[in-house]
């Protein structure tokens, strides 16, 4: 397509006011509060560091069960060392996460937490259905693995 000018001129010039608006709605940063300086926050200050712990043993035990069910040829092993570098990942980033957020108070322990529970997004969970639905997916997975090991085992 050729440039030709006579084509543009004869344009109605852009509102300025409508050019005005979108500048300040779409583009214009959010002000500043320069009162309050800007600070780290807990990441999950109400969650014991033995949750973590226990949804990491849950994931391996899920690569251990894809390694007993599936580990017949070269290329399964190698699919599964992968699944392990990406659980491995996964941990290693929340991991760094923690060790650099301020701690203004302790933890609870596992016992305080299944007793309090946890405020969420939705509400108030009490600690036992925070600790299901953190430990549902990778549990029901790893059951899921092992049935199919069985099964492919007693065939």
């Amino acid at each position: 397509m050729r440039y030709e000018p006579e084509t543009f001129e004869g344009r109605q010039p852009a509102d300025e006011t409508a050019v005005a608006w979108l500048g300040t709605t779409t583009l214009a940063p959010l002000p500043l509060n320069e009162a309050e300086p800007i600070q780290a926050a807990s990441a999950a200050p109400d969650v014991p560091a033995s949750v973590g712990g226990l949804i990491a043993g849950s994931y391996m035990a899920l690569i251990g069960a894809l390694f007993l069910a599936t580990a017949g040829s070269l290329s399964s092993i190698f699919a599964i060392a992968i699944a392990a570098l990406f659980v491995v990942i996964f941990f290693t980033v929340p991991r760094i996460f923690f060790s650099v957020e301020p701690m203004t108070e302790r933890r609870p322990s596992l016992g305080k937490f299944l007793k309090r529970g946890m405020q969420t997004s939705t509400g108030h969970s009490s600690g036992a259905a925070a600790l299901v639905q953190m430990l549902i997916v990778p549990v029901f997975l790893t059951f899921a693995v092992m049935t199919m090991g069985l099964i492919i085992a007693l065939t």
